[in-house]
């Protein structure tokens, strides 16, 4: 019998319908929006809000869910309002404006992407669009802070994203609100004055789950997830404790524990998700690395972080040299009978320190606070699963 019954809610880019212990949170976005929509009594001004926090606290998950009830709420007022949101480290090319307007403007309306115009006019076409549609818009923009890391603080896109009010002096913009997400609360003071004082002072910080926090929010995903008792509250228990003291309350670690360990559970022709495959699971997956961490990367990136692994693991030492990690990358290209280059090789590997994936010394890399022979297993297999869905 499967232990499965919608593997699919439990992966972090499943964002559920209720959120336990993230109430405030919405309830403040929400709140703080809804006053801005047209038709609340004073012109729907741009409303920016920052949120901040380590990996896993729920914060994509708020603002999508505020989103969700923002264009419920527009539709019952006759407002047609729609969520965008955009990932700045997926979905934008530090130093290039024009990749992250024209996926903004493709999810308006995908016939508003030109290339034969500037970023400047792709905006201008794109709020010039929504006027002459009656439409309103709501943006989501995750990994802020990554993106002004990699641009070494270059604020244009922030600034012009929080002034889109002072396009048409005296007339709303047409987009209702803009949502930052940082994982890093410094990210803002690597911007100029004049960026920080458009992106304002609101800003809600996501505190780390408690164990009871935890316990809640693993059970409510495994409900959806799993067959009814396939997952005992033993083994939900030490899941959470897990979570709690080794992955700093990153919920989307527990999600990747219980997904690998509920594929266990069914190989073996088990009804039940045991101890004994959770500490398999956690065996193979090392916390602060996710499955999503490792989805979020390009290609190059997996390729430049399996090679840095397997020349750490290959060392023994802490640090290991940039030939010996160029040895291994090019290794891993020959496997797929491709040819290396040194400038795309750089290229990832700066992305991973941007990331924080990596730290470097000199001319020397290391992956912080990971086992290494767990990290290169667990990214062997990841890489391997992507490819076969590529």
């Amino acid at each position: 019998m499967p232990v499965f019954k919608h593997r699919e809610k439990l992966s972090p880019r499943y964002i559920p319908d209720k959120l336990p212990h993230r109430e405030r949170e919405l309830g403040f976005l929400v709140k703080f929006f809804k006053d801005l929509m047209p038709g609340s009594g004073s012109p729907a001004y741009t409303g920016v809000v920052q949120l901040q926090g380590a990996p896993g606290l729920g914060k994509t998950s708020v603002a999508v869910n505020a989103a969700r009830f923002l264009v419920r709420e527009a539709s019952e007022r006759g407002i047609n309002l729609h969520h965008v949101h955009l990932n700045l480290g997926l979905e934008a090319a530090p130093g290039s404006k024009f990749v992250f307007y024209s996926r903004l403007a493709a999810k308006v309306d995908p016939h508003l992407v030109s290339r034969s115009i500037s970023p400047e006019e792709l905006l201008m076409s794109m709020l010039n669009y929504l006027k002459r549609k009656n439409l309103y818009l709501f943006v989501v923009i995750d990994e802020v802070d990554y993106y002004v890391k990699k641009t070494g603080g270059r604020a244009d896109l922030i600034f012009e994203l929080t002034r889109l009010d002072e396009v048409s002096p005296g007339e709303p913009s047409n987009v209702v609100g803009m949502v930052f997400i940082a994982r890093d609360s410094k990210w803002r003071s690597k911007l100029d004055p004049a960026a920080r004082s458009s992106l304002g002072n609101v800003i809600l910080d996501f505190a780390p789950y408690t164990p009871s926090h935890l316990f809640d929010i693993i059970s409510y995903r495994v409900s959806l997830a799993f067959r009814e008792g396939a997952v005992s509250n033993e083994v939900l228990e030490y899941v959470v404790d897990i979570t709690y003291n080794h992955a700093r309350s990153d919920v989307r670690f527990a999600l990747d524990i219980l997904s690998y360990a509920g594929t266990l559970a069914e190989n073996e022709g088990s009804s039940r998700v045991t101890l004994d495959h959770i500490r398999e699971a956690v065996r193979r997956y090392e916390p602060p690395l996710t499955s999503e961490d490792i989805e979020a990367l390009s290609d190059e990136e997996r390729l430049v972080l399996l090679a840095v692994a397997r020349a750490l693991s290959s060392s023994k030492t802490p640090y290991v040299g940039i030939e010996e990690i160029w040895s291994e990358y090019s290794s891993l290209y020959e496997v797929r009978k491709r040819r290396a280059r040194r400038k795309k090789f750089f290229e990832a590997l700066h992305s991973l320190y941007s990331r924080g994936i990596v730290n470097t010394k000199g001319v020397m890399v290391e992956i912080p606070g990971v086992p290494v022979e767990r990290l290169r297993h667990f990214l062997e297999s990841v890489v391997e699963r992507l490819s076969q869905t590529e």
